[in-house]
């Protein structure tokens, strides 16, 4: 193909080029070569450069017209708009009528409703069903009806995509200037919020069945709790779904997830042994993320710490009330064994006892499996760290709730070479996090450092900072004003005879000069915060140095040490060796 000149499809360019074959003169469809004026036809054409007389020079030389240039510009910028304008469309696409596609569900139109979800949970292509789609009034009627029909989850999407396509043409031809919503976000709100009524149902159920004393026969099942279990267990496989398909807005979604294990009362085990599959099913996505990790962190070691403190009372040993209602099927938890006959198939924990109690021991071996995926996956939501602003991620780590490490937590497998594997796995993780939690608590100082007058210095030097970043400039009250930021800052550590400056003064002092002028932090009021803390700190190093006793009397005269001490400023060396070493310079 080649040898004829023609380009495979491969590596046939897409658009054809506008300036034509290389090494020939570009043309264009309406240039002035091709005007055929009086002038051109009796002269040929002449081609009148931008500036006379200088065809290859700078032009430096030459007198430009502003005005020319700056019109010349405003062209250019207004094209370069035109170009990257995208064009409206709107006007030319031909409207789809609704009512050919979609009709909307009424009450007559129950039987019709029954047979289009019959088959859509059938084997009905979905060519034919969307010739007509019902569309429900209210958008979260129909995860109701696709539980009902127990559609599989694929067509459930497909479902949910059309109704969304309908709602945007609605809004679409109703509204020429709308804010548009993301439907990922309007849908993630919508499920959660329909999941959120069919727990609530089934969480009301467990309280009045654990309300009831043990003697007392338990009562049947509700059919609407039974009702509100289906809705759970369909509409929990469909939300995975979308979730995976990205028709849900992840953050939102898993933040959901967080909010209902934190929102489960302590007692309730039931509840979270029926919420527990749901954590775990999405425990690779909580992972990616170290702040939802620290908070699922918090509320594993505080349920692992409860069910501690319960053990320790001998309050498990005990019966435990008969379950009415199940988890969902398919629990990934490992079954109930036997008890051990030796230690060697577990390892000695104070859980122990969880591992005959068919209620404790799923909950105990779904919150540990979380715990140890957060130690090996994301072990940076396990370090301790200072938290100044979020009131949930509180001064500390989250393992601090936990009396044991994450690795002697039991884990399912026995004592097989896997199971070791990953318990030295995380054994190792855990040293790393003591250490990183150490040099976060000692801001990244050594131990020998702490204990010389240059760890002390760099400490300070580093508490200034968070002080001055911490500060907030944009207001002033009583708490947070430059009196509050200067004692904050040379509260500590100053002086108390007054008559030398401290060695550190000098580095806070550095430290100052390098923060008003940094190009790592903003804001035109840091030279002046700078000056007037270099002023007040002077003025007291000076008063201090005076004495009270030596004030200007009522003349003005000023004592001899008080022009003495106020002839050489306290701070000059110091500030004169920063203009000479680090300033910037102009």
């Amino acid at each position: 193909m080649a040898a004829f000149g023609i380009l495979s499809y491969e590596h046939r360019p897409l658009k054809r080029p506008r300036l034509g074959p290389p090494d020939v003169y570009p043309q264009d469809p309406k240039q002035k070569e091709d005007e055929l004026t009086a002038l051109n036809v009796k002269q040929g054409f002449n081609n009148q450069p931008a500036v006379s007389g200088d065809e290859h020079g700078s032009a430096k030389n030459v007198n430009f017209n502003p005005g020319k240039i700056s019109s010349y510009f405003s062209s250019i910028i207004a094209e370069k708009l035109r170009c990257n304008t995208f064009p409206d469309t709107g006007k030319r696409k031909p409207q789809v009528n609704q009512k050919d596609s979609f009709w909307l569900v009424t009450a007559r139109s129950q039987p019709s409703i029954h047979n289009w979800f019959t088959d859509l949970s059938g084997t009905k292509p979905l060519t034919q069903l969307a010739k007509k789609v019902p569309i429900f009034s209210k958008k979260e009627e129909v995860f109701g009806y696709l539980a009902k029909y127990s559609v599989p989850v694929m067509r459930a999407a497909w479902l949910i995509k059309m109704t969304c396509a309908y709602y945007a043409a609605i809004t679409e031809t109703k509204m020429k200037k709308r804010h548009v919503i993301d439907p990922c976000i309007e849908w993630t709100q919508i499920i959660t919020k329909y999941l959120w009524e069919q727990l609530q149902k089934i969480a009301e159920s467990y309280r009045v069945m654990s309300s009831q004393n043990c003697g007392t026969p338990v009562q049947p099942t509700v059919p609407e709790v039974e009702q509100a279990m289906k809705q759970w267990e369909y509409n929990e496989k469909l939300a995975l779904y979308m979730f995976q398909d990205g028709m849900l807005d992840r953050h939102e979604f898993l933040t959901w997830v967080l909010e209902c294990f934190e929102k489960i009362r302590p007692g309730e085990d039931e509840l979270l042994k029926l919420l527990l599959p749901l954590m775990l099913q999405y425990s690779g996505e909580f992972v990616q993320s170290a702040y939802l990790s620290r908070r699922l962190a918090y509320f594993c070691t505080r349920r692992l710490s409860l069910l501690l403190g319960d053990s320790g009372s001998n309050t498990v040993t005990g019966g435990h009330q008969t379950h009415v209602m199940a988890a969902p099927t398919g629990n990934a938890l490992p079954p109930t064994p036997t008890p051990p006959t030796n230690g060697a198939s577990q390892p000695q924990s104070p859980f122990m006892d969880f591992y005959i109690c068919p209620q404790h021991r799923p909950v105990v071996f779904g919150l540990s499996c979380m715990l140890q995926s957060i130690v090996l996956c994301c072990p940076s939501a396990l370090v301790w760290h200072y938290s100044l602003t979020d009131c949930r991620n509180k001064t500390g780590s989250p393992l601090d709730l936990l009396p044991i490490a994450p690795s002697s937590l039991p884990m399912p497998g026995g004592n097989s070479t896997f199971t070791q594997q990953v318990r030295a796995k995380v054994r190792e993780i855990e040293e790393q996090i003591k250490e990183r939690g150490q040099a976060v608590e000692v801001r990244w100082s050594f131990d020998k450092c702490q204990e010389t007058n240059a760890g002390f210095t760099i400490g300070r030097v580093l508490h200034t900072l968070e002080v001055l970043d911490s500060h907030s400039f944009e207001k002033s009250d009583f708490n947070n004003s430059l009196d509050s930021l200067y004692n904050r800052i040379f509260g500590s550590g100053q002086n108390k005879d007054g008559h030398e400056i401290l060695p550190d003064d000098d580095a806070v002092m550095t430290l100052l000069c390098e923060w008003a002028v940094s190009y790592k932090r903003s804001g035109r009021h840091r030279a002046m915060v700078v000056a007037k803390l270099l002023e007040k700190r002077q003025a007291e190093i000076e008063a201090e140095r005076c004495g009270e006793s030596e004030v200007v009397d009522e003349k003005g005269s000023v004592s001899s040490g008080s022009l003495t001490s106020a002839s050489i400023p306290v701070f000059q060396d110091v500030l004169l060796q920063f203009l000479d070493t680090q300033a910037p310079m102009l």
